[in-house]
């Protein structure tokens, strides 16, 4: 075979294998949208964790964390909240929210790991988020679950 011939080839295999991504892309884009809400139990102060999420099949599209804290939204109170001093990457809580919800959005919830105590697991995460997640993730499970 000339090298005309092995270009060719290679041409053919390129345009098969960016409509077979097209194709798949376009069957992905036919499932509806699904949202849902998902909260964890308050505690003894009256503490608890929210999620409201947005997926497209098991694709997270869109998700929004919050914590109230004394009948308070954290993300409300941003820098009142107070933590950027005692923060090991100098973030407020809303910050570090924030970035978790993009790296949940781009990666999903399953990517999200957390050590025994309930910490990010992960240096991917723990580059931008350093809180404890446990509520949010129970919240953010439970969302996802009612979005089905």
């Amino acid at each position: 075979m000339n090298q005309h011939g092995g270009e060719m080839k290679m041409k053919k295999i390129t345009a098969l294998l960016a409509t077979a991504l097209l194709l798949a892309a376009c069957g992905s884009s036919s499932e509806p949208e699904k949202t849902g809400h998902g909260e964890t139990a308050k505690d003894n102060n009256g503490d608890y964790a929210t999620a409201d999420i947005k997926v497209k099949g098991d694709d997270v599209v869109e998700i929004t964390l919050d914590e109230t804290k004394e009948g308070k939204s954290k993300k409300e109170l941003k820098e009142e909240y107070n933590m950027k001093a005692a923060s090991s990457i100098q973030k407020e809580w809303y910050e570090q929210v924030e970035f978790l919800e993009n790296y949940i959005e781009e990666n999903g919830l399953d990517a999200v790991k957390l050590d025994d105590a309930g910490y990010p697991a992960g240096d991917d995460v723990k580059a931008g988020c350093t809180i404890n997640l446990t509520n949010l993730m129970n919240a953010a499970n439970a969302a996802k679950e009612a979005a089905k």
